[in-house]
């Protein structure tokens, strides 16, 4: 409940108007409720749940006793506008993803509909103790799984056989599901920064690219490694070394008060220096959480400013078209103190 009246103090500040919040990672983050469909509406001092027949007994065994739960029958939206009715309400703040027809239906009974300020994005951004704890059960079964596919690398294997293998090994350690669809990309493949493991088949001299994690009680882990299978050819070494050397130039200036661009741009003027700014595709980092790719988000020109309570990827990429790529993904968690490393697996696998 302390994030939810987080959120109210937030909905006080901007005038007492009600939110409408759909999104299902929101109703975990707020709730805990894990169900596919239904619709929270907050005011400065009381909250609704509303859900149709299929999880009413789910909500009430989930969403907190302190949270009134309303079964619909056919249109929410109508018993919406009756409530904020009772209450006097004609404007409501609502997610930015929520979809035009219901924008558009909830302004034909006469409801100012305005996109709400990016509350949950921001409370969402800084980690409690308890989601710390989770994140970091996430990377510890993670890792493990990662350590004990790695042996499965031999000629011949395809990249669906190890992806299929580890995320396996995730589910059998603990999470209850992945983090996201692991990746796997073998050769020149891996200059692909998001492939999906096909049937290419491991070969002497692959560079080999493994981006993966788990979820555990909500709360998802990421990180990548690349590693060159049999003997490491110059270029893998170099760009490595490169790719490695940006790692830890962003990681020196990861603060509480810096801009997130600015981090990305420690990592990418080194890349450039090196010659391969051109072949760094992506942003340096964002944030983990509930979903995997939450705020803030550490790209080029960010002037968000990091704060203490954040966990956050550092995951600096050279990806070589016809012949590969390399990223070292790691997760870190910034407090007031120092900048604190999630994960334990060494770079260099």
């Amino acid at each position: 409940m302390l994030k939810l009246h987080e959120l109210q103090k937030k909905l006080v500040a901007e005038g007492n108007l009600p939110f409408l919040i759909r999104e299902r990672s929101n109703l975990f983050y707020l709730l805990g409720f894990r169900g596919s469909a239904g619709l929270l509406l907050v005011f400065p001092e009381e909250a609704i749940f509303i859900c149709d027949g299929r999880y009413s007994v789910q909500a009430r065994e989930e969403v907190p006793q302190e949270i009134t739960v309303k079964e619909y029958r056919e249109k929410p939206l109508l018993l919406i506008n009756e409530l904020l009715k009772e209450r006097g309400q004609k404007t409501l703040l609502v997610e930015e993803s929520l979809p035009i027809g219901m924008v558009k239906k909830l302004e034909e009974q006469g409801i100012s509909v305005n996109v709400a300020p990016p509350f949950l994005a921001s409370l969402r951004s800084r980690k409690s103790d308890a989601e710390l704890a989770k994140i970091l059960k996430a990377v510890e079964i993670s890792e493990q799984a990662f350590l004990e596919t790695l042996p499965l690398l031999k000629v011949g294997v395809r990249e669906r056989d190890i992806a299929l293998e580890l995320d396996y090994k995730m589910r059998l350690g603990g999470a209850e599901e992945l983090a996201f669809p692991t990746i796997v990309a073998f050769g020149e493949r891996s200059a692909l920064p998001h492939a999906s493991p096909g049937k290419w088949a491991l070969k002497e001299g692959d560079w080999v690219l493994i981006d993966w994690g788990a979820r555990v009680e909500g709360y998802c882990a990421d990180m990548t490694r690349t590693l060159c299978f049999g003997a490491s050819d110059t270029q893998f070494e170099e760009l490595f070394e490169a790719v490695f050397e940006a790692q830890k130039r962003a990681q020196a200036i990861l603060t509480e008060g810096v801009e997130a661009g600015k981090v990305d741009e420690a990592a990418r003027s080194l890349l450039k220096e090196k010659g391969w700014g051109e072949y760094f595709v992506h942003g340096l980092g964002h944030g983990v959480g509930v979903e995997v790719h939450e705020e803030p988000r550490l790209a080029p020109q960010s002037e968000v400013v990091l704060k203490s309570g954040m966990v956050l990827t550092i995951e600096p990429g050279v990806y070589l078209p016809g012949k590969g790529g390399i990223r070292l993904e790691n997760l870190f968690f910034l407090d007031k103190e120092n900048l604190r490393k999630l994960n334990n697996l060494p770079e260099r696998i």
